[in-house]
C-alpha cells in the first residue's frame, strides 16, 4: 500500500477502533438496563433509566455524583432499583431529595448496607432530585431504574 491508499486504510482502522469501543460500551449498558428492569420486579412498570459511570474520588471531600431532577406525582408508588456493573468496584447509592431535604436512600448508614431497591410513595407532586454516587468514592458504573409499582 502506498500513499493515499495507506492513509485511507489507516483512517478506516482508526474509525473502526473508535466506534467499536462505543458499541461495546453501549451493549454493556443495554444489558445492564435489561437486567435492572427484571430486578425491579413483576409488580413494577418501567418508566425511565439512568446510566451512571463515575471515576474514583480524588479525595473523601470530592466524591463524584450524578444528579437527575424529575417530577413525581402525589399518591404514586415508585421504585428505584440500582444494578451495578461487575467491571467496576463501586456499589451505587441513590439519595432522593425534595425541596426540604433527604427523603429516601437505598443506603442504611447505621447497618452499612446498600439495598438493590427502595420503594417511595410520593406525598406531594413536584420536583425531586436524585443523586447517584458510589460507596466510598469508588469508580463505578450502574443503572438506576425508576418504576411505577402497580397496585
Amino acid at each position: 500500500m502506498r500513499g493515499s491508499n495507506y492513509k485511507i486504510y489507516l483512517l478506516g482502522v482508526l474509525l473502526l477502533a473508535l466506534f467499536s469501543g462505543g458499541i461495546v460500551q453501549g451493549q454493556e449498558q443495554d444489558k445492564l438496563v435489561s437486567l435492572c428492569v427484571r430486578e425491579s420486579g413483576d409488580d413494577a412498570a418501567y418508566l425511565k433509566d439512568y446510566v451512571v459511570k463515575l471515576p474514583k474520588a480524588t479525595s473523601k471531600d470530592k466524591v463524584p455524583v450524578a444528579k437527575h431532577t424529575l417530577i413525581l406525582v402525589k399518591n404514586t408508588h415508585y421504585r428505584f432499583t440500582v444494578c451495578n456493573s461487575e467491571k467496576y468496584p463501586g456499589k451505587g447509592i441513590i439519595k432522593i431529595y425534595d425541596t426540604k431535604g433527604l427523603i429516601a436512600s437505598n443506603y442504611n448508614k447505621e447497618k452499612d448496607k446498600i439495598y438493590n431497591s427502595i420503594d417511595f410513595i410520593c406525598k406531594k407532586t413536584g420536583p425531586y432530585t436524585v443523586f447517584i454516587s458510589f460507596k466510598d468514592g469508588e469508580q463505578g458504573m450502574a443503572v438506576s431504574i425508576l418504576s411505577y409499582v402497580k397496585k
